[in-house]
This record gives structure tokens, C-alpha cells and sequence, in this order.
């Protein structure tokens, strides 16, 4: 597009009032980076579109605007950002605009807009918005800050802003298997972790949510690996990570941190169920033996305790033996797999920990 042409099209959407501009400069944006052929010439200008006449973050002369949208031209774009993305079939175009809106340079800026978008498309079913935002964690990485921001702004909405809304969540394994899985790998990177200034614990309500979930689909945690993600041209797709290993790290905390919910033992039991039917991969995917090592720092914090403690300390090192013994026995843990059986050895002795140590080192 010319110089010129440019100039006629920023004039031409500028002469419309919101939200009619945000719905054209859309359907602009798609043409720009979607054709077979496109430019960097053209990325910009989409770019210069989204920041003007969509965010509403620059003025006409691209000076950056002080204030945000207010809470009617927001909810005037939602309706706007969702009748548009329920429109795209193709996939691929669908997606390149999706990621082009909330890029890893402005997704933080514009996460109030996204979640708001998502959590509408929970509420009011699309698997179209939802695929893409799936496709959106896995290439900005399901356990980033992005995705995690997403993640936790969903469960405020659904569990605890409203939590009788938290019902709806239970078909959206059925309405979106990829999106449910990626979802679950960020939220469970936001619960037991100690890089979280605070330490917190999932509600019972996400809790019970998550463990029906899993109970009832044991294919549920690797669905998002098992469908490419339709990108543009040139795109590299990135692989999708589990939440299994953040979920084992869940159960296996949960003693030593005295959260003593019975909805625990079920999900472990559900995760090991779910792991016996990971299909086999070669090289592996399903759990990264690094990912399984986060739980062993936090049991080490608990290892000199005694009473009741003690008891607990070892039905947190049952669950991780057992979790590790079925992870290696199914062939679908990748990575350095002897440096973890190597941190294995530092921890108090359980004996059936010792007994997954010892034939590892005979199997080897």
C-alpha cells in the first residue's frame, strides 16, 4: 500500500465514530497481514490501526492518550472483537489477527480487554475465541506471565467474583479441549509456587472443577499437543506444555502445607490415571522430568519436621514416587531424566521412593 493510500485510509476511518471504526479497521488489519503476500510495510500499518482506532491508545497524530477506554466504548469493543472473531472460518487468518491484536509486546497492556474477551466467550460459548486464545498461550508460552495473568483473571471471574458461575465451567472440556488444557497448565503455575510472593492454594470450588475435569476426560491434559495450532505462513508453532507435572506439584504439596482437602487424593488418582493414557511419543512430551523437580525444594523445606508433620511429609513423598514410578513406566517424561533421579536421593527416605531410585538404576 502507498504512502498516500495510507493516509486515505487512517482519514477515512477517522471521519467514523467508535465503534464503527474499531469494525472496519478490523476488517482492514485482516487484509494487510493475512493475504498470501504480505509486508513488513504492512504489518505496521496494521499495528498503527490497533494502537488508533481499536485500543484507542494514540491519538491521530500517534501521541500515546492518557486515559483508557471507558466502560461503555470497552464493552461497545467486546461486542465488536467477538462478533468479528466468530465471523473469520478460516482459522489461520483468524489466529494471525487474534495474535497480532494481544502480541507479547502489548498483551500486558491490553490484558483487561483479553480476559474480558475470553471470559465472554467461556460465558457465552465459542470455540472459535477460545481456540485461539490457545493457540495465543502456547506461542507466548502456557506458563508466561501472559497466560498466567489470563488464567487468574478467569478464575477471579468464574470462582470467585461469581462462584455459582463456576458450574458453567464444567462443559468447557466438551466446548474447547485445547483451550481447558492450556488453561490448566497456567493456573496450576499459579497455585503452590514459591516464585509467587504469597503462597496460596486453589479454592475448593476450582479445585473440585479441575478434579471432575480430569476424572472424567483422562485425555484432557495433552489434548493441546495433540492438535496443530493453525498459524501463518512461516510461523513457528510451538509445543504445548502440560499442566501434569504443575497438578502433581499440587498433590504432592498439599500434605506439607497442611491442605488436607480430600479432593487431593482424587485428583491424584485422576492424574494418574490420565498419565497412563498419554500416547506414546518419540522423543517424549507429555512431562519435562525439569518441571517435576520444582516439588523437591519444597519438600526439603519440610524434612526436618516431626508429629504430624513427619506423616504428612510422607504421604507427600508416596505421591511423588508414585507420580515419577507411572511417569517413566509410560515413557512420557523428556529431559534430563538421571539429574532428577539425582535429586531424588537427597530427599528423606521413603520407601517407596527408594524402591522407584533402585529400578530406574537396574533399568538402566
Amino acid at each position: 500500500m502507498s504512502a498516500a493510500s495510507e493516509v486515505n485510509l487512517k482519514q477515512t476511518l477517522r471521519k467514523l465514530e467508535f465503534p464503527l471504526c474499531a469494525k472496519e479497521a478490523l476488517h482492514k488489519i485482516g487484509e494487510l497481514i493475512c493475504g498470501r503476500i504480505t509486508s513488513i510495510k504492512n504489518m505496521d500499518l496494521a499495528l498503527d490501526l490497533m494502537s488508533e482506532f481499536i485500543f484507542c491508545e494514540v491519538d491521530r497524530r500517534g501521541n500515546k492518550r492518557s486515559s483508557p477506554l471507558s466502560s461503555l466504548l470497552e464493552l461497545q469493543l467486546l461486542e465488536i472483537l467477538f462478533e468479528h472473531f466468530n465471523s473469520l472460518a478460516n482459522e489461520a487468518a483468524r489466529n494471525t489477527v487474534f495474535l497480532s491484536l494481544f502480541s507479547g509486546t502489548t498483551a500486558l497492556q491490553r490484558a483487561g480487554i483479553l480476559s474480558k474477551l475470553v471470559s465472554l466467550a467461556i460465558g457465552i460459548p465459542s470455540p472459535a475465541i477460545l481456540t485461539s486464545t490457545s493457540t495465543w498461550m502456547q506461542q507466548l508460552g502456557c506458563t508466561s506471565i501472559h497466560s498466567c495473568k489470563l488464567a487468574q483473571a478467569i478464575v477471579h471471574d468464574y470462582f470467585h467474583l461469581v462462584p455459582s458461575a463456576a458450574e458453567r465451567m464444567k462443559i468447557l472440556p466438551d466446548v474447547a479441549p485445547q483451550f481447558t488444557a492450556n488453561f490448566l497448565t497456567a493456573v496450576a503455575e499459579n497455585y503452590f509456587n514459591s516464585k509467587k510472593k504469597d503462597q496460596t492454594y486453589p479454592s475448593e470450588t476450582l479445585l473440585q472443577t479441575i478434579t471432575f475435569w480430569i476424572s472424567e476426560n483422562t485425555y484432557l491434559c495433552t489434548a493441546a499437543q495433540q492438535k496443530q495450532a493453525a498459524l501463518p505462513p512461516g510461523a513457528i508453532a510451538m509445543e504445548a506444555t502440560t499442566a501434569i507435572a504443575g497438578l502433581i506439584r499440587w498433590c504432592t504439596l498439599a500434605p506439607v502445607y497442611d491442605q488436607d482437602s480430600e479432593l487431593y487424593c482424587h485428583l491424584h488418582l485422576a492424574l494418574l490415571n490420565s498419565i497412563l493414557e498419554i500416547p506414546r511419543t518419540s522423543p517424549p512430551k507429555a512431562i519435562s522430568a525439569q518441571h517435576l523437580a520444582t516439588s523437591l525444594r519444597y519438600i526439603l523445606l519440610f524434612s526436618n519436621r516431626s508429629g504430624k508433620q513427619q506423616n504428612n511429609l510422607q504421604l507427600a513423598l508416596d505421591r511423588f514416587a508414585q507420580a515419577i514410578q507411572v511417569s517413566l513406566s509410560t515413557n512420557c517424561v523428556y529431559g534430563k531424566i538421571d539429574d532428577l533421579m539425582n535429586q531424588l536421593q537427597q530427599l528423606p527416605f521413603n520407601k517407596l521412593m527408594s524402591i522407584v531410585i533402585n529400578t530406574h538404576k537396574e533399568c538402566k
